[in-house]
């Protein structure tokens, strides 16, 4: 079996996989059932299939894989899907965050699955390893916004009487904002990281630190947003349905500049793409 033949089989089957979790995890929600140990299996199982395409692909291009829409799409989604992973074995409590956050991840993979998927080339400037050290801390940090993200639509949910069956059975609305306060706090710590691993990517890149482009002025923005999230909390006293807004708006902005500034921006710095 050749490598490309893996990175199909393991591709697909992974996407498979996602989307079975995905139904699963909204019917749970919605009859509130239980199927805590299959979900965790399934979706365990769809990562590690995802990771093998991933890493036969980068064996066969002979290059980290983003340097397309379509391998970008791939890597952020896997970035997801780990940060889900994770969120779903170390958050027992709050386990029905998977019923938010997935089909979102579905949503990902339907505009992935209609882009080209041709092999991709990387030019010179992404030879660097401050690449591998800005891309790695903007996954940490989009992870941790989306299992904030779940979290605060389980408020949110439960706010408007939907799946109150499973609901009821989860911590109070007050457990689940401090979860989501620390998530985000990850957030901040891990963009700050990833803005400053990328000012130093672009010196050695393009000869300086910082241009004021579309991506860099959006980066600055969702920067700034996460940390009015945190921030307007003890000042103004605000209640968790509130917070779990602020969350909401936080991450609809950072996902306009990881995914939408790309196919607006005429720059050099094009992020995704």
């Amino acid at each position: 079996m050749s490598l490309l033949d893996i990175e199909l089989l393991s591709f697909w089957s992974a996407l498979v996989g996602y989307s079975v979790a995905t139904a699963i995890a909204l019917w749970a929600l919605v009859f509130g059932k239980r199927p805590e140990r299959t979900l965790m299996g399934l979706i365990l199982l769809a990562f590690l299939l995802h990771s093998c395409a991933i890493g036969a692909r980068w064996i066969r291009i002979d290059h980290l894989p983003v340097g397309n829409t379509f391998e970008m799409l791939s890597a952020n989604i896997w970035g997801l899907m780990a940060a889900v992973t994770i969120g779903y074995w170390r958050l027992p409590r709050m386990r029905a965050f998977a019923a938010i956050v997935l089909p979102v991840v579905m949503i990902m993979m339907a505009w992935m699955l209609l882009l080209q998927r041709a092999d991709s080339s990387l030019p010179p400037t992404y030879h660097t390893v401050w690449l591998f050290i800005h891309i790695g801390f903007i996954k940490l940090f989009l992870g941790c916004a989306f299992i904030a993200l779940g979290i605060a639509g389980i408020i949110l949910l439960r706010a408007a009487g939907v799946g109150t069956a499973r609901l009821a059975r989860m911590p109070e609305d007050e457990a689940l904002d401090r979860t989501a306060y620390r998530c985000m706090g990850l957030a901040l710590i891990f963009d700050t990281l990833g803005i400053m691993a990328g000012a130093i990517w672009a010196q050695d890149a393009w000869g300086r630190y910082w241009s004021w482009d579309h991506l860099e002025i959006w980066s600055l923005l969702t920067w700034l947003s996460i940390g009015l999230t945190l921030h307007v909390r003890k000042p103004f006293n605000t209640s968790p349905r509130t917070n779990a807004l602020l969350v909401v708006g936080t991450w609809l902005v950072a996902f306009f500049t990881f995914f939408g500034i790309p196919f607006v921006s005429t720059a050099l710095h094009k992020g995704m793409i």
